[in-house]
């Protein structure tokens, strides 16, 4: 059998998608925040000399200092209603336009077409990640599939876990309890890697998770006697009194760790490692957590009083101490960045009509081209190599300054869109956005989905309101009847009428959740009580009625 190992010429058909270093460059600079933006532009001053960066502050020169808030005040305002107390400096130089007139708006961004030119029940528990609702904390990075193109990391505070490790590295065992875990059979080594085991094994509100099955099975699979039992204790289906030694030590070591509470299984757990740890800790609160915890969850304070054998004021004493107490210790740990909101635009009304004022031409003023050098090119007598190096540099920059400039148009093309369809909400308050999504904002402004999505993280803007990221104003909203036809309310709106009824009324009596959407539905607002449950569990964090309850 012979094998033909010649060469061959053949045809073959295949589609491929080729990016110019151009619309890569494009593509970066847009998805860049204003302090990213300051950063690219002097790294590219400092790697071109035929590009020049005037020396001022370039957070000066896009916004007044009141326009920079911290990303803790924002969105608490957005969810308020309140009003920004901050004003514009009027001797700010702005680009202003409407949609019906952005002929300079750069629509070849992404086209490569003239690159040459110029994101006490169930508020006990865990929550879910809800990126469409502007009551969610908008410093905490959203995972988009857009963004897995080339986006930088932005800098973060170390996680829970992170933070966890690094008090492990700090422990030091005894010496009493090294030998005892030698006898057990576990070396310090082997400890430690126990501990490490249950601090991956938190949520980011400190309490321990069973791996699921996957995950089990790769543990029975290494048939590690500790780990094995070590699930064995967090599913409950092995006391930890009766655990091995090392196993019971690893549990004591992490729940050592601050804040207290971590590494509990549940709720009391978490409740009583905190109690315990506390000096003066009355003894009945503690004894309601061991003994009388479902009675103390559910407000039967007379039920505990006669089973403990103690009065009912001396009952609601106690339990004003549990107000100590932290039901979500992993989130004194937050892993969400501390983010400065620099504006980009402001949004201003203008003879009754929504304008968009884009702070574009401080940057553009700033930055420009060395004359010096771009000069040279006239002279006669210049060195071949000479004049290819300050044409290479010269054709750079001015595709860096096209890149800044398309940033800025492209932005403010959006946010035009975005007050088109949000005028509601700039004319009433936040109370009365609507339901939108990115393929509104793609379809208007005739731009790819993925483009909305850099457009819109990380790019703040001015309103009457407050200072808000773009992503904000995309929420989703419920239905009104089956029909196609039907109207939809938008979660916002649904959120401020679950939050004002709970603020008014009677704390006697609290108002359940199904009296809640009988309530909206008074109001014009139909939802089912289980969306009524979703919306003021893990958006509002508003306790269940039976906790809302005065004593």
């Amino acid at each position: 059998m012979s094998m033909d190992v010649g060469m061959h010429l053949g045809q073959s058909q295949r589609l491929e998608q080729n990016i110019s270093p151009q619309m890569l460059q494009s593509i970066t600079i847009l998805q860049k925040n204003s302090l990213e933006l300051e950063t690219a532009i002097k790294e590219e001053v400092e790697a071109n000399p035929l590009l020049e960066w005037d020396d001022e502050p370039l957070g000066e020169s896009l916004d007044s200092p009141a326009e920079a808030s911290s990303d803790r005040n924002g969105e608490d305002d957005f969810a308020e209603g309140k009003m920004d107390s901050g004003e514009v400096d009027n001797s700010l130089d702005f680009d202003r336009g409407t949609l019906e007139d952005s002929a300079d708006v750069d629509r070849g961004l992404l086209d490569d077409s003239s690159p040459s030119e110029l994101n006490w029940a169930q508020y006990l528990e865990d929550g879910t990640d809800h990126t469409d609702t502007l009551y969610r904390d908008s410093g905490s990075q959203q995972k988009d599939a857009d963004d897995a193109f080339d986006r930088p990391q932005k800098d973060r505070e170390a996680s829970l876990q992170d933070r966890l490790i690094l008090q492990l590295r700090d422990w030091n065992g005894t010496r009493e309890l090294l030998t005892q875990l030698s006898k057990a059979g576990c070396s310090e080594t082997r400890f430690r890697e126990l501990v490490e085991y249950l601090i991956d094994s938190l949520d980011e509100n400190g309490f321990l998770q069973s791996a699921d099955e996957m995950a089990m099975a790769k543990v029975l699979a290494d048939n590690d006697p500790f780990i094995i039992e070590i699930e064995k204790v967090i599913r409950g289906e092995v006391s930890l009194d009766d655990a091995k030694l090392p196993v019971v030590e690893a549990f004591h070591v992490l729940r050592s760790f601050k804040p207290r509470g971590i590494g509990a299984r549940n709720l009391q757990e978490c409740f009583i490692i905190q109690a315990e740890s506390l000096e003066n800790f009355p003894a009945l609160s503690l004894r309601i957590l061991k003994d009388r915890f479902e009675d103390l969850m559910a407000l039967r304070y007379a039920k505990i009083a006669k089973d403990l054998g103690v009065t009912t004021d001396e009952v609601q004493q106690a339990v004003s101490s549990l107000s100590k107490l932290a039901p979500h210790p992993g989130q004194q740990m937050s892993a969400a960045p501390n983010q400065i909101k620099v504006a980009d635009m402001k949004v201003v009304e203008k003879r009754g009509k929504f304008e968009v004022e884009c702070y574009r031409r401080r940057v553009q003023k700033r930055l420009h081209l060395n004359q010096t050098y771009a000069s040279l090119l006239n002279d006669s007598h210049l060195s071949k190599n000479d004049r290819e190096y300050i044409q290479n540099n010269l054709n750079k920059a001015k595709e860096f300054m096209k890149a800044v400039d398309n940033r800025f148009s492209t932005m403010e093309n959006v946010m035009m869109a975005i007050v088109k369809h949000q005028e509601p909400f700039f004319r009433q308050g936040p109370a009365f956005l609507k339901p939108m999504i990115l393929q509104d904002i793609a379809d208007e402004v005739g731009r790819d989905l993925s483009t909305i999505s850099r457009v819109t993280n990380g790019k703040y803007v001015d309103t009457p309101y407050g200072i808000f990221e773009l992503k904000q104003f995309f929420t989703s909203g419920v239905k009104q009847g089956a029909a196609s036809s039907a109207e939809v309310i938008g979660s916002a709106q649904i959120l401020s009428a679950i939050k004002k009824l709970v603020d008014e009324e009677d704390k006697k009596k609290p108002l359940s959740d199904q009296a809640i959407a009988d309530a909206l539905e008074l109001q014009g607002i139909k939802v089912a009580r289980r969306t009524v449950a979703k919306y003021r569990e893990e958006e509002l964090k508003i306790l269940p009625a039976r906790l809302r309850k005065s004593v």
